[in-house]
Order: C-alpha cells, then sequence, then structure tokens
C-alpha cells in the first residue's frame, strides 16, 4: 500500500457496538451494495473512526465515545475470513448471522486511549440527519473534523488476519504522528562545527488571553472553554516572545505565560512533556499536539499537581513576560 501522509487519507465515521479489531479484521455491511457503494467512495489507505452506538449491546461508558480507528484496504471479503470462533459466536447468539456479511479487509487500527463524545471531534458528520449513514455504511469527515479526529492520542493493536505485531513494536502516540512515514535525516554538505549542551530545562504552560473560539471559530464544543498550550523549551521567555510574535500587534488575543517548571536536562524535560500531553489529552479535548480546550481550572490543577509530582516547587512565570507584545 505504502506509506501515506496523513492529509492523503479520507477519515469515515461508522458507529458500533464496540472496537474489537483484535477478533474481527473487517468492516463490515450487510448488502452488498452498501459496501459497492463504499468501494466507489474510498481510497486505499483511509481510516474507518468507530464511535460507540446508542444501543444496549454498547456498554454504557462506550455510547457516543470515539473508540478506534480502522485503515482500510480496498480488498473484498466474507465476515468468516476475517472473525476469530468467538466473534462469530457472538454474532451466532445475538442473530445477527446475516449482518455485516459482506467486508472490506483492515490492515491496521489504533484505540483511542481518552474518552471523547463523537460529536465534539464530528458534529456535522453527527448530524441526526445521518444516523442511517452512519449505522449501514460510513460518513465523510469534514476537513476540521479530520484534524479533531487526528489529533487525539491512540495505541496500535493488532488486527485479526494480519501479521501479528509484537507488543513492544505497536505504536502509541497521537494520532496524526503515528500515520507519518519515517524519515531519515535529510544529507548536508561542506565544513561545519557545532557544539550541543544540555541543561536546564523548563516545562511550561500557556492560556490565549481570549476564550477558544478566538482562534477556533464560533461553532463547536470549545466555546466559552480556555485554550491552552503545553511545551518545553530552556528558555521559555524567549519562547514565549517567538510564539507571540507570530501575532500582530493590533491583535485582540495573545498568549500569556502562566507557569513555567525546570528540570535537569532535556531528555528529562521531554519525557514529562510526553507523559503531561497524555494525561491533559484524556482529562481535556485535544486540539491537535500541544493545544488543549477546557476548563481554565482544571487545567491549571492538573498542570500544578502534575509538576508538583515531579518536583517540589513551581514558579509562576515571569511579572515582565507578561504582556510582551
Amino acid at each position: 500500500m505504502g506509506e501515506l501522509l496523513p492529509e492523503d487519507r479520507q477519515i469515515w465515521v461508522r458507529a458500533f457496538y464496540g472496537f474489537n479489531p483484535e477478533d474481527a479484521g473487517y468492516i463490515g455491511f450487510t448488502h452488498e451494495a452498501q459496501r459497492e457503494d463504499m468501494l466507489t467512495k474510498m481510497k486505499d489507505g483511509d481510516l474507518v473512526l468507530i464511535y460507540g452506538a446508542v444501543d444496549s449491546l454498547t456498554d454504557a461508558d462506550l455510547q457516543r465515545q470515539a473508540l478506534g480507528f480502522m485503515e482500510v484496504k480496498l480488498e473484498r471479503c466474507q465476515d468468516l475470513d476475517r472473525q476469530t470462533e468467538e466473534s462469530r459466536k457472538w454474532k451466532l447468539d445475538h442473530g445477527f448471522q446475516d449482518r455485516w456479511t459482506y467486508g472490506l479487509k483492515v490492515v491496521r487500527a489504533w484505540r483511542v486511549t481518552n474518552r471523547v463524545h463523537i460529536k465534539t471531534i464530528a458534529p456535522i458528520a453527527y448530524d441526526s440527519k445521518k444516523r442511517f449513514e452512519r449505522t449501514t455504511k460510513a460518513v465523510l469527515l469534514e476537513p476540521d473534523e479530520k484534524r479533531r479526529a487526528l489529533s487525539h492520542h491512540v495505541r496500535q493493536v493488532n488486527v485479526y488476519g494480519e501479521p501479528p505485531i509484537a507488543t513492544d513494536e505497536l505504536d502509541s502516540g497521537y494520532m496524526n504522528d503515528v500515520l507519518k512515514p519515517s524519515k531519515g535525516i535529510p544529507p548536508s554538505f561542506g565544513d561545519r562545527t557545532s557544539k550541543h549542551e544540555d541543561g536546564e530545562n523548563h516545562l511550561y504552560l500557556m492560556k490565549l488571553t481570549a476564550n477558544a473560539e478566538a482562534l477556533l471559530g464560533r461553532t463547536g464544543p470549545h466555546l466559552g472553554q480556555a485554550l491552552v498550550k503545553i511545551g518545553r523549551s530552556n528558555d521559555p521567555i524567549r519562547r514565549f516572545k517567538e510564539v507571540n510574535g507570530g501575532f500582530p500587534k493590533s491583535a485582540v488575543c495573545r498568549w500569556e505565560l502562566k507557569y513555567h517548571q525546570p528540570f535537569d536536562d532535556g531528555a528529562t524535560t521531554h519525557s514529562h512533556e510526553t507523559e503531561l500531553k497524555a494525561r491533559f489529552a484524556e482529562e481535556f479535548t485535544s486540539q491537535s499536539g500541544e493545544f488543549y480546550t477546557g476548563e481554565w481550572d482544571a487545567m491549571e490543577r492538573v498542570f500544578q499537581t502534575f509538576c508538583f509530582s515531579k518536583m517540589p516547587k513551581i514558579l509562576a512565570a515571569a511579572a515582565k513576560a507578561k504582556g510582551v507584545k
């Protein structure tokens, strides 16, 4: 199939009773015509985002939640070819032996690690008018919905019917990142001398001075919420100025450096940054990589608690940094 960039893939949303690619390595359709219709719309490498259907067969805490991504290969299959015995038995026990029998192969899959309502990701695709299409085929995400979908943290799982992957080789990270092809370091030529010194690095928390809609638009679940940025730098004041340098002088909002916590070296800070981002992704809404929306008091508390667990003292942002334009 080759390696595709995230922007080369379409993302579709589909409702189901759960997410179990380990037992069923296919996307199923009850009628052959439904599968053939999707074959005309999909491309190899497209992703299907599964969310928990609102049904008694779905665990209550999974209903309406984004559960995971499946990467589709445009190759027809039958359900029995890509199912474990346990999956087949589940269908028989529920009288579903004639449902979802026409399949398209799934070659890779990732489980979403944080809990997020599907409407937070895809408010347009989740419109009630598209309910039948979401449950029988799939609905294509709009560009903004796709961006939000790719911003969530995932953990790769094995797919039944595909070669198994060792546990320590299963990817984890933000969906947008795990989809990017690995790249070698580009060659460079000529003489050069450089010196790299490790030393104190800071984990920082920045907050937009206006509510999230000032940058993310006036529709969506982020309305009235705070927008924050998490990062690390060996000079957080300089980084703060660089980030605000992207705003025109007449901008009605900009970033505030609310907190920065020093650690001994870059590797330690990077490890803490990765852990903190995963925690924010679980408790708040990721808006891609390092940006999150939610209630400010809660986000401030999580950042402080996390830093206190790693170091005994948090440094408030320098007063002179506040208001730098």
